[in-house]
């Protein structure tokens, strides 16, 4: 028993006498090995970068409609504020101090259409009666030589191409003069028989404001379709560009809804003044696909995409060792050891970095460089006593728990 416990004691002090040696040795393996507890893998995520403004919401048009009282006498209006009207429809009505010779210039106007229309209609006749003769051409029998070549060419057929186009652009010719001439018609029409007439509208919106005093503009009207406006700052001037998209939301809405940057004015909104920061009005068009009915004067936020990189390969803005040139990661590769790799990094957003150059996503790379004594040497982690149970075990086999042991004792 004596024997027994005195090789024991003399065993374990030879073990420990001999970690204890390695590891204070010069250049001892130990004092070079890095205590490494955390890592984190390289990730793949969507970087956007924004800049955030204020917006309102304003109608995308305004169209002015003036009176000239030479026209005639104005009798009244037809429309009111609020109205929401389409194109054609009356605005107002008016006598017309010479409505006799309006009446007789419209009338030779038209008159002069519908002769513009029968020549052409007589144009189209006489291209019609070239392609049927052009046709026959074709269609007779046509000599053939020996080795089968035929003496006809292809200008028929040129020709055939030629004058149907000829038709086809004469026929629109007319379409379009018949239109104008039933305009006339329509014109003519609202002439006769009275001594009023009307002004209509030649666009669809909303009737913004009537002036009673008939002071020009007598009236205003707005599209439906809205715009926004805003304002950006000396300092925001220089992360945006038009053309660039953008978000807009609101607590009156659902969800955000795109839009684009139209425009940017190059000229600050108030006099420039050297005790003041100078603001740059902005637009926004908004996305046509949009279905929802944005209140117009309502106040929204606005999200201007500046930045963005979709899929882009990421890790901890902390985890990146900054040098006095260059950036670096610790990366654990393939042969289990933590390896110092230079990086090209892209986008910075939100505590992550876009690497452009230097890791894969899924790589294990350590999140406190801080702790890497000296890159390309052993580490050693916290034991994970959550990975000690028997199936562990049963599953890496006694002849690999054994070796490992081993590499333990001996490294």
């Amino acid at each position: 028993m004596k024997k027994k416990t005195a090789i024991l004691l003399s065993a374990g002090t030879i073990f420990v006498s001999g970690n204890l040696y390695l590891a204070l040795k010069d250049d001892s393996k130990a004092l070079r090995s890095s205590y490494i507890n955390k890592w984190a893998a390289v990730g793949k995520d969507n970087l956007t970068e924004t800049l955030h403004a204020s917006g309102v919401v304003t109608p995308e048009e305004e169209h002015q409609v003036y009176y000239n009282d030479e026209d005639g006498d104005f009798k009244g209006f037809l429309v009111k504020e609020g109205d929401k009207i389409d194109s054609g429809t009356p605005l107002y009505e008016y006598s017309s101090n010479n409505i006799d010779e309006d009446l007789a210039r419209l009338k030779a106007e038209k008159s002069q259409l519908v002769t513009e229309a029968n020549l052409i209609d007589d144009q189209i006749k006489q291209l019609n009666y070239l392609q049927s003769v052009s046709a026959s051409t074709s269609s007779a029998s046509t000599p053939v030589f020996g080795d089968g070549s035929s003496t006809r060419d292809d200008s028929n057929e040129l020709m055939n191409l030629s004058l149907e186009k000829e038709i086809y652009d004469k026929q629109r010719e007319k379409g379009r003069v018949e239109a104008e001439i039933e305009k006339y018609e329509d014109l003519i029409d609202s002439y006769e028989g009275t001594d009023e007439l009307g002004k209509n509208s030649e666009v669809s919106g909303t009737v913004k404001q009537v002036n009673y005093e008939l002071k020009n503009p007598i009236v205003t009207i707005i599209s439906d379709k809205p715009k926004v406006e805003g304002k950006f700052s000396e300092r925001d001037l220089k992360a945006v560009e038009e053309g660039m998209e953008v978000y807009v939301q609101s607590d009156l809405l659902k969800g955000k809804v795109e839009g684009t940057l139209t425009k940017i004015a190059d000229y600050p909104e108030a006099d420039p003044s050297v005790d003041a920061e100078s603001h740059y009005p902005f637009e926004i068009t908004l996305s046509e696909e949009t279905e929802q009915q944005i209140l117009k004067g309502s106040h929204v936020d606005v999200s201007v995409i500046t930045d963005q990189v979709l899929n882009a390969t990421t890790v901890p803005e902390k985890a990146i060792e900054k040098g006095k040139k260059n950036s670096y990661i610790y990366v654990l590769n393939e042969k289990g050891i933590v390896e110092k790799r230079k990086i090209s990094k892209g986008l910075q957003l939100s505590g992550k970095t876009q690497l452009k150059k230097g890791a894969k996503p899924g790589e294990l790379i350590v999140q406190k460089p801080e702790n890497v004594q000296q890159p390309d040497n052993p580490f050693f982690s916290k034991l994970n006593t959550d990975s000690l149970k028997k199936k562990t075990f049963k599953e890496e086999g006694k002849r690999n728990i054994f070796k490992q042991i081993m590499v333990g004792f001996f490294k």
